[in-house]
């Protein structure tokens, strides 16, 4: 079995083993990958919290579902993945993925997130998340199951959530993916962000994901 590139799929059993790293090129190529019909993520090379391998497999539970395919099922996390979880109470959103560990719901309600852009009737399914971290914040974004005719356009997408994020944050990086192309942001805080396009097409069905990482802006006071 070869796991050189971190993403071994065994093709009786459909495991798949991520890693962690920081490349949403590497995450889409292994989390878009062919679907098997019954499908175990093993997360034990992922040791720390991370929205973008929790978008991307959100994302892929979600067009499982659009395939009416069975849930996909996750295994190997740590205890930091099991504590942020549990904290936000993240199974608590009809996530269309199942741990295989025990995971305590740590808060009463489902935390809802700032998160203010979509909802413009062009999909069924919609899912917001996003992850404070000191002077980071993480966010990811899923649309599946489209209902609206035409095209839904990458760069409306964009320029609502950077509508969204600047008030407050500049973008460090962003990664945009629908079932035929890509966009990659990159550092816009002090010009504008360098877009990398990529065609990149799937046989999966349409959809539209968002996954970025802002940085709070300072605050400069004069005397």
């Amino acid at each position: 079995m070869n796991r050189s590139d971190g993403s071994l799929v065994s093709s009786s059993s459909g495991v798949f083993y991520p890693y962690q790293h920081q490349d949403f090129y590497a995450m889409d190529s292994l989390f878009l990958s062919p679907q098997k019909q019954e499908e175990i993520w093993d997360f034990q090379s992922v040791s720390q919290v991370d929205l973008g391998f929790l978008g991307f497999l959100t994302l892929r539970g979600f067009l499982r579902e659009s395939l009416s395919l069975p849930k996909l099922q996750v295994r190997g996390f740590s205890k930091h993945w099991k504590t942020y979880l549990a904290k936000v109470n993240f199974l608590g959103n009809r996530i269309p993925w199942e741990s295989q560990e025990f995971i305590p719901n740590l808060v009463s309600d489902p935390m809802v997130p700032e998160l203010a852009f979509g909802g413009k009737g062009h999909w069924t399914n919609e899912f917001h998340w996003e992850r404070q971290n000191k002077e980071t914040t993480s966010v990811f974004f899923s649309a599946t199951n489209k209902q609206s005719e035409g095209d839904v356009a990458i760069s409306d997408l964009m320029k609502d959530f950077l509508y969204y994020s600047q008030t407050n944050h500049y973008l460090e990086r962003a990664y945009i993916r629908k079932e035929n192309s890509s966009y990659l942001y990159l550092n816009a805080k002090e010009s504008n962000p360098r877009v990398f396009f990529r065609e990149n097409p799937t046989d999966l069905p349409e959809f539209l994901f968002l996954v970025a990482e802002l940085k709070t802006k300072t605050s400069t006071h004069s005397n």
